[in-house]
């Protein structure tokens, strides 16, 4: 049985459309339509119902793009895992991270991690959560950092800290003058929160809720930075992951302080499950357990 046979009919049944199949294989439409006649022809069933409007499987269609996906998904972990291997084995890490993490992990990554690993190539990528997800269903990234805050099936998971919301106030704000703080004091406070569906964001509304209160959002950054930056200027208050961010850090007009009721959180490694890990990947992970000193 021909591979490009599989490929092709992977991407008809997925996209439902042989024209777009053709466009995402860069393959001539015909090509692909004679391919799966062959397919059907070989197998003697019938996988795809097909009209003017739309291509569906058959109930014979779906058990076999079932298991279609399984041979593809081993043929190139099997690919993966000899590229790994070779001699001329090229050392890529593709590692996505949200923006909320980012700002800590990227200085590990190009000073720590760049001068132990002066061979690898380094990909990385600052996204969103889901669009680290689908990023790694898509394989643009092999690894993704993330808040560990839903239950993530196809994915195996690796933990890798866990810490407590804090919340970012001015320097000169009268309740930077408390210990904790809890949350019902903010209810009257304007709040930066980063725009998008961001972790902080998700559990910042969720938490106002609870409280029986509506935040009063003064603006939406797309950058962390902004977020910081309007906080120290006294525009607003604002939420973040880790107190230890330099920007936050090293600057006399931004505090942090805990919250009464914490907002706990973990961290932790994503990768597909089924899929290949490269030994890029793995030592990168290695690096940063053995380097995470007090996360």
């Amino acid at each position: 049985m021909d591979l490009r046979r599989l490929e092709y009919f992977e991407a008809v049944s997925r996209l439902k459309s042989f024209t777009r199949a053709a466009e995402e294989l860069h393959v001539a439409q015909p090509s692909i339509t004679a391919s799966i006649l062959k397919l059907e022809e070989e197998l003697g069933v019938s996988l795809l119902q097909r009209s003017h409007r739309a291509v569906s499987l058959t109930g014979e269609g779906e058990l076999f793009l079932e298991r279609t996906r399984c041979i593809l998904s081993d043929v190139q972990n099997l690919v993966n895992e000899m590229s790994d291997l070779g001699t001329k084995a090229k050392r890529i890490l593709r590692l996505a991270i949200p923006t909320s993490l980012g700002s800590w992990m990227f200085p590990v990554i190009f000073s720590q991690y760049a001068s132990q690993y002066p061979t690898v190539s380094l990909q990385i990528y600052e996204r969103g959560v889901q669009n680290i997800i689908d990023g790694i269903s898509a394989e643009t990234f092999e690894l993704g950092f993330i808040v560990l805050s839903e239950q993530l099936p196809a994915f195996n998971t690796l933990p890798f800290s866990n810490g407590k919301l804090l919340v970012i106030l001015p320097a000169e704000h009268p309740l930077s003058q408390l210990d904790v703080i809890s949350f019902q004091q903010l209810q009257h406070e304007k709040f930066v929160l980063c725009a998008g569906g961001s972790y902080i964001r998700g559990k910042i509304m969720a938490e106002c809720e609870k409280h029986h209160f509506k935040p009063n959002i003064l603006f939406t950054p797309l950058q962390v930075a902004t977020t910081f930056n309007m906080v120290a200027s006294g525009a607003g208050i604002s939420f973040v992951l880790d107190g230890e961010i330099a920007i936050i850090k090293d600057n006399p007009r931004i505090i942090t302080r805990p919250l009464q009721e914490p907002i706990e959180f973990q961290t932790g490694f994503i990768w597909a499950k089924e899929r290949y890990l490269s030994a890029v990947s793995r030592e990168f992970i290695e690096f940063m357990q053995h380097n995470r000193s007090g996360r």
